[in-house]
């Protein structure tokens, strides 16, 4: 099952060759939860790879505090030996069966073997790595010395002879282009569990409400797509019309962005503006120096998806290209792993994308982006120009204290 995990990693260019030779992905002996580990020690970045999970449907990326909020109980089912062999740590309990953080959430026969031992079905989801191997250290002290503490801080110690990472250390910087450097009102955009996930922890949904549960005999993993098929830019997908946008409906969406109340309001009425003349369409807030998804909309977005999507603005990327020139990209997605990931929150269908910087006076402080967009892309920039307004309007307002 890993080595299933790790050609798909190399698919979609989040890992190397080298990277995925060293991890021990063919071999059937290691459980995936260390050949995951071997990935994040020789440079894969543990956010990219949980968000690679999240864009699969396991999701949303949990973080430290909701890891310290497990269930006691739930807990001393698994026995430790498994919880650190399988890098898997039981949280809560729900209708769809228990709440599990796991390293690898795609491996069948690690999802069977903790379904078993809690004693019925499991909701796999995903945290950081090294948030997830301290709770599990916390919640199941070791009795013998880990063979990786900190995945992160030891995959920065040493650099493998062949291996890029695609992100070596997070970001420190903050340039006259980012968020936080003007104004803070619009800097708290941590990621939201989607709404499937929050019905579950909340014990309100049903079993057949959750896609991914152990009781089948086989939970596929999703193919990932590798670079977009060549073709001529101004072709859309053979099974995808963009739609033709009607101006009623603009100005509709237009006048409801002018009434918004909230930040998240004015996102979420911006994407589905979009999808007058695109497949699909998501918010990128740029955030000392990373591009961090918001909100989406469309058949083939999800919330935890776009929310979970984190591409440092230093990285080669269209979106870097967006945010050094300051103008509008239209054309093919881009080939650099954080291209790859940024094309498969939106489903990994689409040929072209537009991406539009939305601007408060002369600073970026996102991006406006439409999945296979029609040739009308002008509406595209209208939208993200009155987003613009909108979140400035909010920012006096909250400044007037009106």
């Amino acid at each position: 099952m890993a080595g299933r995990l790790v050609e798909q990693l190399v698919d979609a260019g989040l890992v190397t060759e080298a990277q995925a030779s060293a991890s021990g992905g063919g071999n059937p002996v290691l459980a995936s939860g260390q050949v995951v580990q071997n990935l994040v020690a020789s440079g894969l970045d543990e956010r990219v790879l949980a968000g690679f999970f999240v864009t699969r449907g396991f999701g949303p990326m949990l973080g430290s505090q909701e890891l310290a909020r497990a269930d006691g109980e739930l807990v001393r089912r698994l026995p430790a030996s498994d919880a650190h062999d399988l890098c898997a740590m039981p949280l809560q309990t729900s209708p769809a069966g228990a709440i599990v953080a796991m390293a690898d959430p795609t491996d069948e026969r690690a999802v069977a073997k903790v379904s078993e031992a809690l004693g019925g079905s499991i909701l796999p989801t995903v945290a950081k790595l090294s948030d997830l191997l301290a709770s599990i250290d916390r919640a199941y002290p070791p009795d013998r010395a880990s063979p990786m503490t900190d995945p992160v801080v030891r995959a920065r110690s040493r650099t493998p002879s062949g291996i890029v990472p695609l992100v070596r250390e997070k970001p420190e910087f903050a340039t006259d282009r980012t968020l936080s450097a003007f104004d803070p009102s619009l800097s708290d955009l941590a990621a939201t569990a989607s709404p499937a996930w929050d019905r579950a922890w909340s014990r309100s949904i049903t079993e057949r409400e959750v896609s991914w549960t152990p009781k089948s005999s086989h939970i596929p993993l999703p193919v990932v797509s590798g670079a977009p098929p060549a073709a001529p830019a101004s072709l859309p997908p053979a099974s995808f019309r963009p739609p033709t946008a009607s101006g009623s409906a603009v100005d509709a969406h237009l006048a409801e962005l002018a009434r918004a109340t909230s930040r998240d309001d004015v996102v979420r009425i911006a994407c589905h503006a979009c999808l007058a003349v695109s497949r699909g369409a998501a918010f990128l807030a740029l955030r000392k120096g990373v591009f961090r998804g918001w909100d989406g909309a469309g058949g083939d977005v999800t919330n935890a998806g776009i929310r979970s999507l984190w591409v440092p603005a230093s990285n080669p990327s269209i979106l870097n290209e967006v945010l050094h020139t300051g103008r509008v990209f239209h054309g093919a997605y881009g080939q650099t792993a954080a291209d790859h990931l940024f094309r498969a929150a939106f489903g990994s269908h689409g040929r072209e994308v537009v991406i539009v910087p939305v601007m408060i006076g002369a600073r970026l402080v996102g991006v406006l982006c439409a999945n296979d967009p029609s040739n009308e892309t002008a509406l595209v920039e209208r939208v993200a120009e009155d987003v613009g307004k909108a979140f400035e309007r909010l920012i006096v307002t909250q400044k007037s204290g009106a």
